[in-house]
């Protein structure tokens, strides 16, 4: 038996007036009565809809939408009249944009599509339009004149503007913009030494050459989209609230976010691709709250002319993450720039909060071309920190590089934060490989500079190198602290005839080098500049000089095998050492080195404020092997200290020729003795070839005699004990009674009376009396005064002598020293 029910037919029927009578959100373009009635879109055809119509004020056409997608495989055709620059199209439903199909427009307008609920083009989205194209969630297109176009609140009446546009005006929750797609086809025939090349086919969004597109709403994510201006401009904004301001350029359109309170967040993932690559190669523009690059994704500037490309710039809030490269691929992800004809490579910048990249991304400069390469800026309000290799190919570095492959010279790195980690292998990197300079490296980070550890081919570093010809740059390092621990290290290297660039450290606090790297060998945490021979059949040794290595800080310490040395392992010298700190410690084979295979020795100069200790083989050395004499050691230390069986060593030494001079000047050297030889002791030695080519050693102190300017005591002394008078406790029933003016207290026990200080209270005058006259008792005698009756000059008493039985007699002139009695101890009151 069937039984009726009612609620199933009321939904069925629903149901089907739903579907017969309200079209697919995803799949329609209509019209809505906004406008005017003789000015309103209109739209024919499906799934090819043609836009005609539509409100006209001067070049700019208007229209509006209750609802706008394009379904896949379809098209929305807008068939605007000749003459119009702009065109304005918004939706003021509720549901969002879907589009999976084209979009074109007729001439070379400008395209806006303005929808609050949110935009999603599809793998299969085109454009085809000879403007600019704008895709924003924003509630409001702002006119030059102070009108708007809003998609929130349209009014039939609303006045329509020949004016410019100014802005995009942004509710309190915009919604997303999404771009899916099946990622770039890039590839590189030599990965990391040629650029990476394209499909002739595109696909994704694409405007014409030299203008913009943009794409600003709330979050904004690339799940394997490819968006192109091909040298042109690109703009991804992610904006909770606020205006975002437009402004005309020759390239299309720039936008400003000074007047955006809130930002959201930005997101490229499975191998979306920006790319404003061309002649010459675009901008790109990416402002975000927090900005991640993930899986390969890549934003990209190639500049194929003789013209300067334009600039990459990304500015994030909070963070900017750049992680991962794609598992089929030979290059990793991230930012790059590549100069492929005579012009400069764009500049990559990066403003945020915190940066982090790892699993094999990075940040990439690289000139393959007789032009430079592009500058990266990275400025990182707290942190900066790269990290490891990538997980899929353990070759890939992750890294901030600037290479320069070709002849033009390389681009400059400057890094700026408040703590810069450098871990497990990531590298920060300047190279050149033919006649062009490298560029330089610059680091402040105001708090800490680490770099720690290493992978199983690869240290943690900053380096500048060249393999080539020309000179590589220098790198420049200004912290509070630097540590360079377990295989991390920062240097300057040079691989051929080339010369490696200077390597500056200013610590204002302290640097600290420790540890060692277990990779095919022992490698050493290490601060250096040397010359290298690659470790493969047929590379060319080296002839170029390696580098000088300066550090200036409060504290150094080496430990545990770490070193800090310049070297050179080929036929040119060895660089300069200088180091300016107030304490130096080598402990456990921590060295300080400058080496030579055939080339002349490298120099060390030390200038320690307070300490230079050595301790259980701690290392001071020059050496040079071939014909190369050794180099020289200066050390101005307040105090050199080692301990004599450690063997901890100065050593300027050379194998086959003369060895090298170590000049020592310090107040105080203890545990360290010259020998002929090195022994198994702790040792300053200068050995060349011969005794005949030996150097010299030359230690300076203050030249203080301690046997000169001393007095000789007398033996012969009185016992003054019977002189002087024993201070013995009132409790024994003596008394001692003064009287006077001050000067002793009344007991032993009390303090000096603040009495009036004693004064001479006679009379010095002359004394007139008649002759014959009788002289009282008070009178002064003949003696004192001489008849001639002239008054005595008074003379201050400036010394005093000690006669044999203990008296002390003041004397007007200083006396000759003359020690009359023998110190005696105190005597006792008691017998005691």
């Amino acid at each position: 038996m069937n039984k009726y029910y009612p609620e199933s037919w009321l939904l069925t029927g629903s149901i089907l007036y739903a579907l017969c009578c309200y079209p697919v959100a995803n799949a329609q373009v209509v019209q809505d009565r906004s406008l005017p009635a003789a000015e309103r879109s209109q739209v024919s055809g499906n799934p090819n809809f043609q836009i005609d119509g539509g409100a006209r004020r001067g070049s700019n056409l208007f229209h509006s939408f209750s609802r706008f997608s394009v379904p896949t495989g379809g098209s929305a055709y807008f068939n605007n009249a000749p003459g119009i620059q702009n065109i304005f199209s918004r939706v003021t439903g509720r549901a969002s944009s879907t589009i999976d199909g084209l979009i074109r427009a007729n001439g070379s307008a400008n395209l806006f599509l303005l929808n609050p609920n949110g935009i999603i083009f599809g793998p299969n989205a085109r454009l085809n339009i000879g403007g600019s194209f704008v895709g924003s969630t924003a509630n409001s297109i702002n006119f030059a004149d102070g009108s708007l176009f809003s998609a929130k609140a349209p009014q039939a009446n609303s006045l329509l503007t020949v004016s410019v546009p100014v802005g995009l005006q942004f509710g309190p929750s915009p919604g997303d913009i999404t771009v899916r797609g099946n990622g770039y086809n890039l590839s590189a025939p030599i990965p990391f030494a040629s650029p990476l090349t394209r499909e002739a086919s595109s696909t994704g969004l694409q405007v014409v050459s030299g203008k913009t597109l943009a794409l600003v709403g709330g979050d904004v994510k690339l799940i394997g989209g490819v968006l192109t201006a091909e040298q042109g401009r690109l703009e991804l904004g992610s904006v909770r609230s606020g205006v975002v301001n437009l402004s005309s350029i020759a390239s299309g359109l720039a936008l400003s976010y000074a007047s955006v309170p809130s930002f959201g967040d930005i997101r490229l993932s499975g191998r979306a691709l920006v790319d404003a690559s061309g002649s010459p190669g675009g901008s790109i523009h990416v402002k975000g709250e927090r900005i991640s690059l993930l899986d390969g994704s890549i934003l990209l500037i190639q500049n194929q002319s003789n013209q300067r490309a334009g600039s990459l710039n990304v500015n994030a809030i909070s963070a900017v993450e750049l992680s991962g490269n794609s598992p089929d691929l030979n290059f990793p992800g991230g930012l790059r720039s590549d100069a492929l004809g005579g012009g400069s490579g764009a500049n990559i910048t990066v403003s945020t909060q915190q940066f982090s990249a790892k699993d094999g991304a990075g940040i990439f400069a690289t000139s393959f071309s007789s032009g430079r390469s592009g500058n990266v800026t990275v400025s990182a309000s707290d942190q900066v920190r790269l990290i490891g290799l990538s997980p899929i190919r353990p070759t890939v570095q992750t890294l901030i590089s600037v290479v320069a492959y070709g002849s033009g010279d390389g681009g400059d790195i400057l890094v700026s934060t408040r703590r810069l980690n450098i871990e497990d292998g990531a590298y920060i990197g300047s190279l050149t490989s033919l006649s062009s300079r490298g560029g330089d490296i610059t680091v402040n980070a105001s708090e800490s500079i680490e770099t720690t550890g290493a992978s199983n081919i690869t240290i943690s570093n900053v380096s500048a190198g060249t393999n080539g010809t020309g000179r590589a740059g220098d790198v420049t390092v200004n912290t509070a602290r630097l540590v360079a621990q377990d295989g991390g290290g920062i240097s300057t290297s040079a691989g051929s005839s080339g010369d490696a660039g200077k390597l500056t450290v200013n610590a204002t606090e302290s640097v600290e080098v420790q540890g060692q790297a277990l990779l095919l060998i022992p490698f050493p945490s290490n601060i250096s500049s040397y010359a290298f021979v690659y470790p493969f059949p047929g590379q060319p040794i080296p002839s170029g000089a390696s580098g000088d290595v300066i550090i200036n800080t409060p504290r150094l310490k080496v430990s545990n095998g770490a070193s800090i040395n310049v070297s050179h392992q080929g036929t040119g010298d060895a660089g300069t050492l200088r180091i300016n700190a107030d304490s130096i410690l080598l402990d456990r084979q921590g060295a300080i080195t400058a080496s030579t295979a055939s080339g002349e020795g490298g120099n060390i100069d030390l200038g320690v404020g307070s300490l230079l200790l050595t301790r259980r083989n701690g290392q001071i050395t020059t050496s040079a092997g071939g014909s190369g004499n050794g180099g020289n050691i200066n050390i101005d230390s307040a105090l050199l200290f080692a301990i004599d069986t450690e063997n901890s060593d100065i050593r300027a030494d050379s194998v086959n020729a003369r060895g090298g001079n170590v000049t020592i000047s310090t107040d105080g050297l203890f545990g360290l003795q010259f020998r002929e030889q090195n022994s198994l002791l702790s040792d300053i030695t200068a050995t060349g070839a011969s005794s005949a080519l030996n150097g010299r050693v030359e230690i300076i102190t203050p030249e203080v005699n301690p046997t000169s300017g001393l007095v000789e005591l007398p033996t012969g002394l009185v016992d003054a004990s019977g002189l002087i008078a024993q201070g013995c406790a009132a409790s024994e029933g003596n008394s001692f009674t003064i009287t006077g003016r001050g000067g002793l207290p009344p007991t032993p026990q009390e303090a000096l009376a603040d009495d009036p200080p004693w004064q001479d209270q006679r009379n010095l005058g002359v004394i007139h009396r008649p002759q014959n006259a009788a002289v009282t008792s008070a009178t002064p005698s003949a003696a004192t005064h001489p008849a001639s009756g002239a008054t005595p000059a008074l003379v201050e008493a400036t010394g005093w002598t000690i006669g044999a039985k203990g008296e002390v007699t003041l004397t007007a002139a200083v006396p000759r020293l003359s020690f009359q009695a023998q110190l005696q101890p105190p005597l006792a009151c008691r017998g005691t």
